[in-house]
Parts: structure tokens; C-alpha cells; sequence
């Protein structure tokens, strides 16, 4: 089943990256992070109109990916989609499950994912959760009874894969995401 897609990134950084993920993955409905967040525009707060749009905008996705640059940190709104993604319930006062949320590193030049990601002694690619947003960092590795250790698609609520590895399992990637937010998340502590 094609799922339903919320895409949060920093416009600046992975504007690119957003056009392949439509242009390859095609017939599926999409919603896209709002461009006037991005993060040069450091003005704009925000307020309950706007957190209510990107709720309801998030509510009627299934699962949000994230397209990690090297500027996450900078980006306040990718936190609140995150956020929204997780727990909606402030927002609408009625209890909803959260949705499936990926991580996907987006590549430096010469494909390098050395600024976000390392191999592990068994060759699995792991995020530095220093340089995420907290959010994100403390739903990895948020397993209550650990089962799944190193692997990648089940041991976080959110997932964390690079570019390439996303986009070869595309499909896998999404259904296990909205998999484990409709069927499993009980299973993890999620941190807001």
C-alpha cells in the first residue's frame, strides 16, 4: 500500500533531494515543510494558528521523513513537524497514535556522510545523536525491552538511514515506520 508522506528538510539544503524523492516515487500523496520556515528566516515564530496548520497538515500524513543536512541544528520548524508527528493530542484534544517518522542523511559532496554518520565495527551506518535535534536523538535506540540491537528499522521509533539506503528500500522504509507507529509504539519510549 502506498503511504500517505509529510517531507521535512531545510528548503536551503535539500531542495534537491525533495524533487528526487517526487520524481522517483510517484502516485503517492505528499505534504510538503512549509517554505517560508526555512532557516535563514529566523524572524518568523511560532504562534498557535501556524502549529495548528502544521499539525493538521502532519495529521492527514502517515509518516514524515526528514531529510537530515548538515544544518539541522539551525532549523527550529523541523522539531515542531517532528513533534507534531509524534503527538498531535495538544493540538486536537483526542487521543491519535503518533506517525511513523524516518530520518534520512542527505549526502555531502563526493557522497560522503562522514558529518552525520559513521560505520560501526560491523559495518552499520549509525547518526552522531549529537548532531540531531533532541527530538529526534531521543527516540533512537528507544527500545523498552531491547530486541532489536543494531537493527536499524527496529530499534528506534525513528529510524535514521542514509540517502541511499532510503531510497533503494523505499517502500520497506515507509511500511515499517507506519508499522511501528500504528502497531508497535507502545513498544518505545517516545520522548516529545
Amino acid at each position: 500500500m502506498k503511504r500517505h508522506v509529510y517531507l521535512s528538510y531545510i528548503h536551503s539544503d535539500a531542495m534537491n533531494f525533495k524533487h528526487k524523492i517526487l520524481d522517483r516515487f510517484k502516485g503517492r500523496k505528499y505534504k510538503i515543510s512549509e517554505e517560508g520556515y526555512d532557516v535563514k528566516n529566523t524572524t518568523i515564530e511560532p504562534n498557535e494558528e501556524t502549529l495548528t496548520q502544521l499539525a493538521k497538515n502532519v495529521s492527514h500524513q502517515d509518516v514524515t521523513v526528514v531529510l537530515i543536512s548538515r544544518n539541522i541544528l539551525e532549523s527550529k520548524w523541523i522539531a515542531f513537524e517532528v513533534e507534531a508527528s509524534l503527538d498531535t493530542t495538544k493540538i486536537f484534544s483526542r487521543k491519535n497514535t503518533p506517525k511513523g517518522v524516518i530520518g534520512v542523511v542527505i549526502p555531502d559532496k563526493g557522497n560522503d556522510y562522514s558529518y552525520m554518520m559513521k560505520k560501526n565495527s560491523k559495518g552499520v551506518w549509525l547518526a552522531d545523536k549529537s548532531k540531531l535535534p533532541t527530538i529526534i536523538s531521543a527516540n533512537m535506540h528507544n527500545e523498552k525491552v531491547l530486541q532489536n540491537k543494531n537493527n536499524v528499522n527496529y530499534d528506534s521509533f525513528i529510524s535514521v538511514y542514509r540517502w541511499e539506503d532510503f531510497v533503494r528500500d523505499y517502500d520497506n522504509c515507509i511500511n515499517i515506520a507506519y508499522e511501528k507507529a500504528n502497531s508497535h509504539h507502545e513498544d518505545y519510549n517516545i520522548t516529545l
